[in-house]
């Protein structure tokens, strides 16, 4: 399906097509080979733009689609289907948690931080 966006033509592909063509794609197929003069400007203009090398700014874009990613799957999203919702829950739990930690004396949060780090060693022996 053809869509008209400004001056340009862009195709927006049904639901069914994404899947064929993900299955398609070639993990030992070097990626630069589909990369077109576009991709690169927008690497580049974003790398700059960013201060970053272009490998960082790659690196850090698919890392934040990686997060991205796990949030829109997690649980919580799972079931609260309103994103607003989903972010109001997020912000106050954050809220809850910040204001049980500010009732915490410091002796209490280095003794369990002490314990959670012995566990994490632990379980590496």
């Amino acid at each position: 399906m053809n869509v008209t966006a400004g001056n340009r033509l862009t195709t927006k592909e049904p639901l069914a097509d994404k899947r064929i063509r993900k299955r398609a794609d070639d993990p030992r197929r070097p990626v630069w080979l589909e990369a077109t003069e576009s991709f690169y400007k927008k690497l580049n203009r974003i790398a700059n733009e960013c201060d970053l090398s272009r490998y960082e700014a790659l690196s850090r874009g698919l890392d934040a689609l990686l997060r991205e990613t796990q949030i829109r799957n997690s649980s919580l999203n799972r079931n609260i289907k309103s994103p607003g919702q989903s972010e109001v829950f997020r912000r106050t739990m954050g809220q809850v948690s910040r204001n049980y930690w500010a009732t915490v004396s410091p002796e209490e949060k280095r003794e369990r931080a002490r314990k959670g780090a012995q566990a994490r060693w632990s379980q590496h022996s």
